[in-house]
Order: C-alpha cells, then sequence, then structure tokens
C-alpha cells in the first residue's frame, strides 16, 4: 500500500493519506495511551515511541509527535 505523506503547519505533525477510507462518518482524536485503546490502530500509533497524538479524518491520518523527538527516529 502506497501511503502519502503532507506537511502540516504545525512542524510535530504529519498527516498520512493512504488512499483509502479511514472514518465512514465524524473524526477521532486520540491524546493519550488511554485514549488509543479504543481503537487498535490508535493503540499500535501509540507503541511507537514519540508519538504524542492521533487523529483520523474520512481520508487521512495525522500523527503529531513529542517536541524533543525527530522524525528520523518515528
Amino acid at each position: 500500500m502506497f501511503i502519502q505523506t503532507e506537511d502540516t503547519p504545525n512542524p510535530n505533525t504529519l498527516k498520512f493519506i493512504p488512499g483509502i477510507l479511514v472514518m465512514d462518518k465524524g473524526t477521532a482524536e486520540f491524546c493519550s495511551h488511554e485514549d488509543s485503546l479504543k481503537s487498535n490502530l490508535s493503540r499500535l500509533l501509540f507503541e511507537v515511541q514519540g508519538v504524542s497524538r492521533v487523529f483520523f479524518a474520512a481520508d487521512f491520518i495525522s500523527v503529531t509527535k513529542l517536541e524533543d523527538v525527530e522524525w528520523d527516529v518515528i
């Protein structure tokens, strides 16, 4: 699967566009590991050290990292 990435105005957040439907309707935001337990995908993303927030929309996922962690590490 080819997943496009896009920068966002926040240098600590990247937008991932998988080319498939992510959410049927609405959005979902996960701001902690505890929140992430509501979704298997968000739980797996939070297992990546340095991830601090995950956001799902209809056609993309955004991931926010901790400020002191580099994207290359993630």
